[in-house]
């Protein structure tokens, strides 16, 4: 399906849509592109050394200024080649976009029918199936067809005729394209005669950008174009949304950062306020508008780019209309902020959540910007952002109302990045010239030095004593998930995913993960972390645990290393032991948080036991010593719980509902295999886990299951159960002594010791 008609003649059938491999064109388009791109490289190699030896003064006469005239026509020729190539490839993007949507409308037309009760044949046709008509209307709805023949015949001929609609716009989608794979492009200039013709790139890049550009426009002016032309528009967006040059065409036709922040905007009034009908259409275009957004400002050499950043650092500030914002406060409460405007930045970073592929140097120098705008120290106004309403809700996800926190989320995908903007640079730096990393504030900024109240309550009092603003509700999301990402240098944790087991780090990312630590200490009898901020932190400690692991049953001897140690890929961070322990209750608000940390603990610990040797003993010193650390770690874990548990006392969630849900997540926790492990000790190291979880779920009394819970969550359960199932996968018997001498002189000592010493740091003292 790539020309109107097939090889016998006849126009592409509803059943041949249905069957078109379109992974051909996109095969296609790439060879082309790979084509262009080599074409590119021997163009380049030809001018650097054949012409460039040709052009030196060492050769003279007529045969040098002869092959000088057929060098400039060969590299005219490369050149030549390379549009060509690029122009095809074009052609074939297209094409795979156009019929990839247009076959997608043919099957959810063929989808809406057979939902609707209709059988559809392989010529497109609809039959009423009344058993399927019964189930989803009832017998009196299949009754009435069955008794009324011409009404069946009314309902199966709409439904035959909206895929036959559907069939005929792919065909002539089909001989658009078949058209205009064979129309002759105007003959190039340079180059040479009946050679390559590099104008099919820019003839495939122009007309298309200028059409699609028409239709954006018209939706910038107010505007309202028909399907048809909303579809077009999103396919030839789409389709190029690869190509830089097709990207800066459309937006500079859309008059620079201003007319692409207008469109925007337009688009969003349209999805969600003036035509939720087509919603999906005026989405899809934006996500294509952020596609071309990211695809123009990959090279931040180019012209277009410097433009670009000099035209948004204005327009990133001036107000717009835009109705999420605007419809905020109800036009019949009579308030003056009916209407309110939004800053360009906030429209900008909300396009830019539609997309992804964005240039690291866009992304920073989007964040510096939105940066300067609002510091203080930078001349910045802290209130830039602010606007009344609460604007954290899932209904207004779609509006990036605090856009350093937006383009935050957004770096989130791109852990490098994330890691480059807020690596907080080397601790001590002694010598510019010895070490060209360069130390920056962006981190610090943002946990300590931010204003992070946007939602706007009113003027201050007049002796400045209070700001009456407030946080948003989904404060600190993106910075929260930046922060994963640039601490672990993986993708953020979505839902209830583990944490990597025995994960390593780069030196950035290791400092990134000791300054949250220093910067989020909470001190002594401190507060939680702020809540959006827990579960990304303690998702990213968890990520630690090898290191952590060390820290916690090494607390006192450990301060003379704190900091980041080890090569650039294969950093360990050696954290101060008061602040890590005061962190981690700080994240363990939320049962998911603490059991996301617990989880990592214990495949440390299920680690350390798989490496003991298969033949040691009770009484050998490598397990005394991997069960001292065991217990010291189980310990300070305790700590952390016990005084979550107490602060639940002046909460209205129960510690039965805490522990409820930190049962679920610790039991539904996944257990990573151990290399070269054997299954029983795969079995048994999980601290009698799925045991203790049956008691407490076959007790019928409240109180007798919540005291099961308590003794199941306990360190002195862990321990026995954890010693014990050690005892048995290694095959050890007749030696109750020993054992009993591990648990309480080794493994319990190292608890007793680690938890003083947490209850200390945490201010409980021997409560």
């Amino acid at each position: 399906m790539t020309t109107s008609e097939g090889h016998n003649g006849m126009a592409v059938s509803y059943d041949d849509i249905l069957h078109a491999d379109l992974g051909c064109l996109e095969e296609a388009a790439k060879a082309w592109e790979r084509m262009a791109k080599k074409f590119g490289t021997l163009g380049h190699d030809y001018k650097a050394h054949v012409r460039a030896t040709v052009d030196a003064d060492s050769w003279q006469g007529e045969s040098a200024k002869t092959f000088g005239q057929w060098g400039r026509k060969t590299a005219e020729e490369y050149d030549q080649a390379k549009g060509e190539a690029h122009g095809v490839g074009a052609l074939f993007r297209l094409a795979h976009a156009t019929l990839d949507a247009h076959k997608k409308a043919v099957e959810r037309a063929r989808d809406d029918a057979q939902d609707a009760g209709m059988d559809v044949n392989s010529r497109g046709h609809c039959t009423m199936n009344f058993d399927k008509v019964a189930a989803k209307k009832g017998e009196e709805v299949a009754d009435g067809y069955r008794e009324n023949p011409k009404a069946k015949a009314v309902v199966e001929e709409k439904w035959t005729d909206r895929i036959k609609q559907a069939v005929k716009a792919t065909q002539d989608a089909d001989a658009g394209l078949c058209t205009t794979f064979m129309t002759d492009p105007k003959e190039p200039e340079k180059g040479l005669p009946n050679g390559f013709n590099g104008a099919v790139g820019d003839d495939v890049v122009k007309k298309n950008a200028a059409r699609a550009a028409k239709t954006y426009e018209s939706i910038k002016d107010g505007g309202t174009p028909s399907p048809e032309k909303l579809r077009e528009a999103a396919i030839l967006a789409r389709a190029h949304g690869d190509d830089p040059e097709f990207s800066r065409t459309l937006i500079d036709s859309l008059g620079g950062p201003e007319g692409l922040i207008k469109t925007h905007d337009r688009l969003d009034d349209l999805a969600y306020y003036d035509d939720k009908d087509h919603k999906k259409s005026y989405v899809s275009l934006d996500k294509a508008l952020a596609t071309n957004l990211a695809s123009a400002t990959k090279n931040p050499d180019s012209a277009f780019y410097k433009r670009f950043q000099g035209n948004m650092e204005k327009a990133g500030v001036k107000e717009y209309d835009l109705k999420v914002a605007g419809e905020k406060i109800p036009e019949e409460s009579g308030s003056t902020h009916h209407g309110q405007k939004v800053r360009g930045y906030q429209s900008l970073v909300s396009l830019m959540q539609r997309g992804d592929g964005y240039g690291k140097q866009f992304l920073f120098d989007t964040a510096d910007a939105i940066r300067e705008a609002e510091d203080e120290d930078q001349g910045g106004d802290p209130d830039i952002w602010d606007l009344r309403g609460d604007f954290g809700t899932k209904q207004d996800a779609h509006f990036a109302h605090d856009p350093l926190d937006g383009i935050l989320e957004v770096m989130s995908h791109d852990p490098e990045a994330a890691t480059e903007y807020l690596d907080p640079g080397p601790e001590n730096k002694q010598d510019d010239d010895q070490d060209s990393e360069e130390k920056q504030d962006n981190l610090t900024y943002l946990l300590q030095g931010r204003d992070w109240k946007h939602v706007d309550l009113g003027s201050p009092d007049p002796a400045e004593m209070h700001d009456p603003d407030k946080e948003s509700s989904d404060a600190r999301q993106g910075l929260a998930r930046a922060i994963e990402a640039g601490a672990t240098g993986e993708q953020p944790i979505v839902g209830d995913g583990a944490a990597r087991p025995h994960a390593t780090h780069t030196i950035p990312e290791a400092r990134i993960m000791n300054q949250v630590i220093n910067q989020t200490d909470p001190g002594m009898g401190g507060s939680s972390l702020p809540e959006n901020l827990q579960r990304p932190i303690a998702n990213a400690l968890a990520d630690y645990a090898p290191d952590t692991h060390v820290t916690l049953h090494r607390g006192e001897d450990i301060r003379d290393h704190i900091g980041i140690y080890g090569p650039e890929s294969d950093a360990h961070l050696s954290a101060n032991p008061e602040k890590l322990v005061r962190v981690m209750r700080g994240v363990s608000d939320t049962p998911e948080g603490f059991a996301m940390m617990h989880q990592a603990e214990r495949e440390q610990i299920r680690q350390d036991i798989a490496e003991l040797p298969p033949q040691a003993g009770p009484n050998s010193r490598d397990v005394q010593n991997t069960m001292t650390h065991a217990g010291a770690s189980m310990g300070a874990f305790e700590a952390i719980r016990r005084d979550r548990v107490l602060d639940l006392r002046d909460e209205e969630m129960s510690e039965a509902d805490w522990n409820a849900k930190l049962r679920y997540h610790i039991v539904g926790g996944v257990f990573t295999p151990i290399p070269f492990v054997g299954d029983s000790i795969q079995r048994s190291i999980d601290t009698g886990t799925w045991e203790e979880s049956n008691n407490v779920k076959q007790s019928a009394d409240t109180e007798a299951r919540q005291e099961l819970t308590r003794q199941w969550l306990s360190s002195d359960s862990q321990i026995r159960y954890l010693v014990n199932d050690w005892a048995d996968s290694s095959g050890i018997k007749g030696q109750d002594s020993a054992l009993t001498v591990l648990k309480s002189t080794f493994a319990m000592s190292g608890r007793d010791a680690s938890r003083r010493q947490a209850d200390g740091w945490l201010g409980r003292g021997d409560d």
